[in-house]
């Protein structure tokens, strides 16, 4: 196998979001292995801004089985209907992300999501269902499907 990204998981990834000490330590460890490699990370995060000053690739990334805040941040997994199971709104909200760049905001409205690549929780209850219908109504809306690496 080869490894084609960088990715950091769960409360890494939720930290070098907002910590620029944590940021930079994955952006050290990605130069330091390989710097041709691309960091995913939420857009307009510090992750995001400061790989991307440092000269590396940054693939912005969106959660279509996540619920966002009007500000852009995750709702945290602790409050209910952060974690979304529903594979027909799942499929609609990442519809919405791919053609308009915009989801569903949890008290109302819209947040702008400019993303390349769109995550779906392995972890999430329906998580194969979820992501063939994403899949599926992606395809119907006439979304290019393409690995970003």
């Amino acid at each position: 196998g080869r490894v084609s990204y960088v990715k950091p998981h769960g409360a890494l990834y939720h930290r070098a979001g907002w910590d620029p000490v944590q940021a930079g330590a994955v952006i050290a460890a990605i130069r330091a292995y390989d710097a041709g490699l691309p960091l995913l990370a939420q857009p307009g995060s510090v992750a995001a801004v400061e790989a991307s000053a440092a000269g590396l690739r940054v693939v912005a990334e969106a959660y279509a089985d996540r619920a966002y805040h009007e500000d852009g941040t995750l709702v945290s997994r602790d409050q209910p209907g952060a974690v979304l199971t529903d594979p027909d709104a799942v499929a609609r909200r990442a519809v919405g992300l791919v053609t308009g760049g915009t989801l569903p905001a949890a008290g109302g409205g819209q947040v702008r999501v400019l993303a390349r690549s769109v995550c779906l929780h392995g972890d999430t209850p329906g998580a194969v269902s979820l992501a063939r219908s994403v899949r599926c109504a992606l395809e119907e809306a006439g979304a290019e499907l393409a690995p970003f690496a």
